[in-house]
C-alpha cells in the first residue's frame, strides 16, 4: 500500500510538472502569436496611412490635370477665336488693299464675295453679296445683278431655276456704287427644286468712261448642304 501511494504521488508530481510546462509552452506560443498579432496591426495601420497619402495625392494630381486641362481647352477656345479674328482681319486688308489699290486685282467690275448662312427659322437663309470696283480713277459703277438657283433634278423633264428676286421682294437687282457695295438680305427656297448650283451675275452698263461688262460666278450649292452649310465654294466657269 505504501508503494503504491508513492507512486501515485510520482504520477502526479510528473502529470503537474508536465501541466505546467504544457502550460508554459502554451503561453510562451500565445505571447509569439500576440506579437505577431500587434506586428500586423501597425503593418495595418501603416498601410492605412501610406494608402490615405497615395489617395489626397492622387487627388492632388487629378485635380492638377482637371486643371491644366481646363487650361488647355480655355487656350484651345482662344486659339480658335483668335484665328478667327485674324482671317477675318486679313480679309477686311485684303479687300481693302483691292479698294485702295485697284493695281493688284482685276480692273473693272468684280464679285468680291458671295456667302451664305442659315436664318433663325427653318429653312430661312441669308446671304451677303459684296461688289467691288478695281481701276484708276475711279467712277461711278451702275448696272443690274441677279442670283439665280439652279434646279439639277435629273428626275424631272422641266427643271425650273428660282431666280432671287423671286423669292426675295427686298431684292435689290441693281447696283451703284464708286468703291465697293454690299447686298443683303434672306430668302426660302421652295421645296419641290432641288438646287445644285448658284449662279451670280453682275452686269455693268457701258459709259463714257468705262466699257460694259459682265461677270458670272458659280457657286457649289450642293455640295454646301451636303457640307451643312459650312462653306459655299466657288466653282470654276468655262471662262476661267
Amino acid at each position: 500500500m505504501k508503494g503504491f501511494k508513492i507512486s501515485f504521488f510520482k504520477w502526479l508530481v510528473i502529470s503537474l510538472i508536465c501541466i505546467y510546462f504544457g502550460f508554459m509552452v502554451g503561453k510562451f506560443k500565445q505571447d509569439i502569436l500576440q506579437h505577431k498579432v500587434q506586428l500586423l496591426e501597425l503593418d495595418a495601420e501603416s498601410l492605412t496611412t501610406e494608402n490615405t497619402q497615395l489617395t489626397e495625392r492622387l487627388n492632388f494630381i487629378q485635380a492638377e490635370f482637371n486643371a491644366e486641362r481646363e487650361i488647355h481647352d480655355v487656350l484651345k477656345n482662344e486659339n480658335k477665336e483668335l484665328n478667327k479674328a485674324l482671317d477675318a482681319s486679313n480679309d477686311k486688308l485684303y479687300f481693302y488693299e483691292q479698294v485702295v489699290a485697284p493695281e493688284l486685282s482685276v480692273t473693272g467690275l468684280n464679285v468680291y464675295s458671295f456667302s451664305v448662312s442659315k436664318g433663325e427659322e427653318e429653312g430661312t437663309w441669308l446671304y451677303e453679296l459684296v461688289l467691288m470696283q478695281a481701276q484708276q480713277g475711279r467712277r461711278e459703277l451702275s448696272g443690274q445683278i441677279e442670283i439665280t438657283f439652279a434646279d439639277t433634278d435629273e428626275g424631272e423633264i422641266d427643271t425650273k431655276d428660282v431666280k432671287l428676286s423671286e423669292i426675295d421682294s427686298n431684292f435689290e437687282s441693281s447696283f451703284k456704287f464708286q468703291y465697293f457695295q454690299t447686298l443683303k438680305g434672306n430668302f426660302t427656297l421652295p421645296k419641290e427644286i432641288k438646287v445644285g448650283q448658284v449662279f451670280v451675275v453682275a452686269e455693268a452698263n457701258r459709259t463714257n468712261w468705262t466699257r460694259a461688262q459682265r461677270i458670272e460666278k458659280v457657286y457649289d450649292w450642293e455640295g454646301f448642304i451636303e457640307n451643312k452649310g459650312s462653306l459655299l465654294e466657288e466653282l470654276p466657269t468655262q471662262a476661267e
